[in-house]
């Protein structure tokens, strides 16, 4: 190596720029263990053309593959972003949730940075996919990684739809979703996902007002964490003692009879109700002590929060809010009127439950009794002493 050859050496643009100068005239980075090298520094000397080509491959250099970007080819990125952009409209329009887009970007950005972004999508391969659902598996369990496994699957066959590839891509056996028997043998393992007659009791005596409504909303009438957070005033006639309200997941409609208790907390609440800071949240039911409503990042996600945390005071472990749902409905089974039961929990019929979509409503009397069988096992009455 010559003094010349040093002198006319580079340094770095920046001191975060991720190449260096090697000797050999080229910009080059230590990767796995050895050295690669993106194009020369006599011709580039601020790096600009290097470190867009690190960019592109990095992602394939650091997974220890051989870069398989094609000028012109339909790469991951490509098919990745036309997902999202196809999917971002749709959350505009509201027919998608931000919780469910936001599923859909976690899940396309760990594909892109697993499989290379700039991997041409003509060449991946079963072995790719498999190595993929390894990835899944080590970070989540096996509910999440199955549901990413559908999206990774929805993007590509979105692309074949869309046109922007020429064939289907070849997943093979080694990235299907886990089976419903281990999800079974999962779930059987946690044990049930429903509350006792006693920690709901313990719950509500730690409850303030704001929450003692919404405790009593989610299991006089299955109410989730969305309903709850988007539940406007006028819903409730709290002189005749109903809620009428359509499911905000499914848009199905409910009548949901309310019982003394939760008619008498919800007035608690709107007689000590703050003035949200936002007037756009004046129709909104609940509004915490800070003037907010209760829908934060995700709709429901406050109420999530709240509900964490009084469940902690009141030392019950191992339950979440939407958790009332699931035990609604095992409790609400008892009454014996598994239709009445589907239309408090605002349940939409299935495509092939011919007398669900024929059924155009559940009489009144047949929704209180199925109201007041719950209410029964959460607030027993007390035999008279002889």
């Amino acid at each position: 190596m010559t003094k010349s050859t040093l002198a006319a050496r580079p340094s770095k643009p920046r001191p975060d720029f991720p190449l260096f100068p090697h000797a050999t005239g080229r910009w080059a980075k230590k990767v796995c263990g050895k050295l690669q090298y993106f194009g020369s520094w006599r011709d580039d000397p601020r790096g600009e053309r290097a470190e867009n080509n690190w960019s592109e491959t990095k992602d394939d250099l650091l997974a220890g593959r051989k870069p398989r970007a094609r000028d012109g080819a339909v790469t991951v990125k490509l098919v990745c972003d036309s997902f999202l952009t196809f999917k971002e409209a749709a959350l505009e329009s509201g027919e998608l949730a931000q919780r469910t887009f936001d599923g859909y970007l976690s899940a396309c950005t760990l594909m892109a940075a697993t499989l290379g972004r700039s991997t041409p999508v003509d060449t991946l391969r079963p072995e790719d996919f498999q190595a993929l659902r390894g990835v899944f598996t080590k970070r989540w369990g096996l509910v999440r990684t199955g549901n990413t496994i559908q999206v990774v699957r929805s993007v590509f066959k979105y692309a074949a739809d869309a046109d922007l590839i020429e064939r289907p891509v070849k997943f093979g056996p080694g990235f299907k979703k886990p089976s419903a028997k281990s999800i079974r043998k999962l779930r059987a393992a946690g044990g049930p996902r429903m509350f006792s007659a006693e920690e709901l009791r313990a719950v509500l005596a730690k409850a303030d007002t704001i929450a003692k409504g919404m405790v009593l909303l989610g299991i006089n009438g299955a109410m989730g964490n969305t309903d709850l957070a988007l539940l406007p005033t006028k819903a409730i006639d709290l002189k005749a003692g109903w809620l009428i309200y359509p499911r905000s997941k499914t848009a199905v409609p409910r009548r949901i009879p309310l019982w003394p208790e939760t008619v008498a907390a919800i007035k608690e609440h709107i007689a000590t109700r703050i003035t949200p800071k936002d007037p756009t949240d004046a129709a909104l039911l609940f509004i915490s002590q800070r003037g907010l409503n209760y829908i934060g990042k995700y709709k429901g996600y406050r109420v999530t929060a709240a509900m964490d945390r009084l469940m902690a005071a009141a030392g019950v472990t191992g339950r979440s809010f939407y958790d009332l749902r699931r035990t609604f409905q095992t409790i609400a089974e008892g009454a014996r009127d598994l239709s009445a039961v589907q239309a408090v929990m605002g349940h939409a019929a299935a495509a092939d439950d011919m007398s669900a979509i024929y059924r155009q409503a559940v009489e009144d009397e047949r929704l209180k009794a199925v109201t007041d069988h719950v209410r029964a096992w959460l607030f027993p009455k007390k035999r008279k002493a002889k």
